[in-house]
């Protein structure tokens, strides 16, 4: 991928912490996957390629805690990029109308709040005000300028220790 001029792929992690089964309608294959993200990442990224890690807060089963748990797993874990969102209920989807059927879309039809960053459903493990709270301030801590430097100089250093590495196996 690298050769070809690929130079990032988003990956949507959706969220790193154990619990948050049933996003995907007919398995849970994403939730299988969490074992294998860390070194997936870094596999992806010792060739070159900065893995930009999506994650959706708000899913169900994720509670006020996820705001810390997505961090440190973004600090652990050495992602270049970051972004977050909140769970979208979109009108028409299995997912608006399994909210609906339970009382937790809070304005039903309401296409002006599908942004993905206004909270539009009643969180099963968390109010309102502490999900939007807690996504307020899990971005100041993602996208503080500190902590951008630190995973882009992070990237760089794994880089070169990847290519020393791939050097050292070429010569021997």
């Amino acid at each position: 991928m690298r050769r070809a001029g690929c130079a990032q792929i988003l990956i949507g992690l959706e969220d790193p912490a154990e619990g948050t089964e049933g996003m995907e309608l007919k398995s849970n294959w994403k939730a299988r996957q969490r074992s294998h993200y860390i070194d997936s990442i870094r596999r992806i990224q010792d060739h070159g390629i900065t893995v930009n890690g999506c994650f959706v807060m708000g899913l169900d089963g994720a509670g006020p805690d996820s705001f810390d748990t997505v961090y440190d797993f973004v600090k652990q874990s050495g992602l270049f990029d970051v972004q977050i969102t909140f769970m979208t209920p979109f009108p028409g989807t299995p997912l608006y109308e399994r909210l609906r059927n339970q009382g937790r879309i809070l304005h039903e039809g309401s296409w002006e709040r599908c942004t993905l960053f206004d909270v539009n459903f009643q969180p099963q493990q968390m109010s309102v005000t502490e999900l939007e709270n807690g996504f307020r301030q899990l971005g100041r801590k993602l996208y503080a300028d500190d902590f951008v430097r630190e995973r882009g100089k992070r990237f760089v250093d794994q880089l070169r220790r990847a290519r020393r590495a791939q050097y050292r196996l070429a010569a021997a």
